[in-house]
C-alpha cells in the first residue's frame, strides 16, 4: 500500500467495520478523543520518561497515532477532500512561507 492509496484503504476499512455511515461530527469527536490518547502516550513517554507500551499493544505510540490519522483521513474523505493532495499542496504553501 502506498500514501496515495491510503485514503481508499482507510474508507474500506471503516465500510468492513461497519463504520462507514459515521456524521462528520462524530469523526471529529473520534479524532479529539484519540488526540487526547496521543497527547497521554507521548507525555508518558517523553516527559515522565516511561517506557513505551509495546507495539503490540493498542496504545502504543504508534498506534494512537495511526488511530488519528485514520480519523483524520476518514473525516477528508467525508468533507470529499484527498487529504494527500491537501497535504502536498500545504507543503508548497509552507514552502514559500518559511523557505527565504
Amino acid at each position: 500500500m502506498t500514501n496515495l492509496n491510503i485514503q481508499n484503504e482507510i474508507v474500506e476499512a471503516r465500510k468492513r467495520w461497519n463504520f462507514d455511515k459515521e456524521d462528520k461530527m462524530l469523526l471529529l469527536c473520534g479524532i479529539t478523543c484519540e488526540l487526547g490518547e496521543l497527547a497521554s502516550a507521548i507525555r508518558n513517554k517523553y516527559i515522565y520518561n516511561k517506557p513505551d507500551i509495546p507495539e503490540e499493544d493498542k496504545s502504543s505510540l504508534k498506534h494512537e497515532m495511526a488511530d488519528v490519522a485514520i480519523y483524520l483521513y476518514a473525516l477528508a474523505q467525508s468533507c470529499d477532500i484527498d487529504l494527500n493532495e491537501a497535504i502536498l499542496s500545504k507543503i508548497k504553501i509552507n514552502d514559500k512561507r518559511f523557505i527565504k
